[in-house]
């Protein structure tokens, strides 16, 4: 089945209050770990495989790509495998390209990402507020905090973010029917070279774009 992968889950979701709830000192942790990303990382980027598997465990598709981050409001997913896609943060608006259909849709970043996990991502600290930590657990050097929206009306029922030391390791969503999407990042770069040129989608004469970022 052809998607944005995480993207679409990311951008189109909610991700609704980061309340410690139970175990405050392993939570805190947690926060904590949280907290260092997002204070820490001004820029990033890094290659990442994913998988969608069901709730049998049988895996249902992957893919491939490559992830830029650039703090404050920039971002860029690259899907390579099996399909192109990409979608663009550029501080302002969000494009979602698909190759195949030669179309993007274009949306008001604002509006689009201020309730998401992809505002962590990108640097606001007030989507913070916006989970429950449930859980924070070890794995060999990795540590992997449990997140769910105090607001359970969204399309997600967990959400696992991973870390090694204070750099992103992986992403982990369940959504209601089960299905889990993982996202694991290798061949890092902390602290890569990166500008705002780099968050610009260019686009040939033939795409169709859809404007919606007005609405």
């Amino acid at each position: 089945m052809k998607r944005f992968g995480l993207v679409a889950t990311l951008l189109i979701a909610m991700l609704p209050q980061l309340l410690i709830a139970a175990d405050g000192d392993v939570l805190a942790r947690g926060e904590q770990r949280l907290t260092a990303f997002i204070n820490s990382t001004t820029a990033w980027q890094a290659d990442f495989e994913q998988q969608a598997t069901d709730p049998s465990g049988r895996q249902l598709d992957t893919a491939t790509g490559t992830f830029m981050l650039l703090r404050p409001g920039r971002f860029r997913w690259e899907y390579i495998t099996p399909w192109v896609q990409t979608v663009v943060a550029d501080g302002e608006r969000l494009w979602m390209y698909d190759v195949d259909l030669e179309q993007v849709t274009v949306r008001s970043q604002a509006g689009i990402l201020s309730s998401t996990p992809a505002a962590l991502l990108a640097g606001d600290t007030s989507a913070l507020e916006q989970f429950v930590i449930t859980d924070v657990a070890e794995q060999g050097d990795e540590l992997w905090v449990q997140l769910a929206p105090e607001d359970n009306s969204g399309d997600f029922e967990q959400i696992r973010i991973g870390f090694n030391g204070n750099a992103l390791a992986g992403l982990q969503l369940t959504d209601k029917l089960a299905q889990t999407t993982t996202i694991l990042f290798t061949n890092v770069r902390p602290k890569p070279e990166l500008s705002a040129a780099d968050f610009v989608l260019n686009l040939p004469d033939s795409v169709d774009i859809i404007d919606e970022s007005q609405f």
